[in-house]
């Protein structure tokens, strides 16, 4: 999918935050966004006539304290390119981001009433896995917990022609889980890992906090405090 590599093509490094509570965005995936919020309807209307980048980012616990004004975020997001923008009457906007990349988030001062970070690309590997068989056993889980609590349906034509790395990010984004547990399956720099992930917590339909599984995969590892 060279459409995400031919995005990020003469980005300058900088771009503002989007900060959202329960929220988490995945490279190669596409999210749409209803932008309300004078402060985020401002910062759109700058990033259409810039480079039209935007970084989401997962507010952390307790974000409601200051939530108007710069409550603590991860520092892992992800960068998206504003495909698409529609203006309403009301002024309000509806915009689709397409997932770039992930980036290591450096907020710097900003003469805005949004947020600005530098931001670090950070390059996903892929184990020496089957990643076919990975993506089936991912698609598999996922019908499987879908049949049991009615969420969403995966046509098969959608299988067939999205890649690896795109199936386990759409169907990651797409969990039933606490934006804690999907940040912290971001984070992972090993895209068959987190498919294995995927798998054992949709076999087990309990918290991958209970099932042990980020202890068990790099202990002390800071990225995934």
């Amino acid at each position: 999918m060279g459409m995400f590599k031919e995005r990020l093509k003469g980005f300058t490094g900088t771009a503002p935050i989007f900060p959202l509570p329960n929220v988490v965005f995945y490279p190669k995936t596409f999210f749409p966004l209803h932008i309300f919020e004078p402060r985020y309807r401002q910062m759109v209307a700058d990033a259409e006539n810039g480079e039209k980048m935007i970084c989401m980012a997962l507010l952390k616990p307790g974000y409601e304290e200051d939530y108007e004004g710069a409550p603590p975020i991860h520092t892992i997001g992800t960068l998206g390119y504003m495909e698409f923008k529609n203006d309403r009457s009301d002024e309000t906007s509806d915009i689709l981001l397409v997932g770039v990349t992930k980036v290591k988030i450096s907020e710097v001062e900003s003469n805005h009433d949004y947020r600005i970070a530098d931001l670090d690309p950070i390059s996903e590997s892929i184990g020496e896995e089957d990643t076919e068989l990975l993506k089936e056993k991912v698609f598999r889980g996922f019908e499987r917990m879908s049949a049991q609590s009615g969420i969403l349906q995966i046509p098969k034509q959608f299988r067939d022609v999205i890649d690896f790395e795109m199936a386990v990010n759409f169907l990651a984004s797409h969990l039933p889980i606490e934006g804690e547990e999907k940040q912290k399956m971001l984070e992972l720099d090993d895209v068959s890992l987190r498919a294995k992930i995927l798998v054992q917590f949709m076999e087990s339909g309990i918290g991958m906090e209970e099932m042990g599984l980020f202890g068990s995969i790099a202990p002390g590892d800071p990225r995934l405090n």
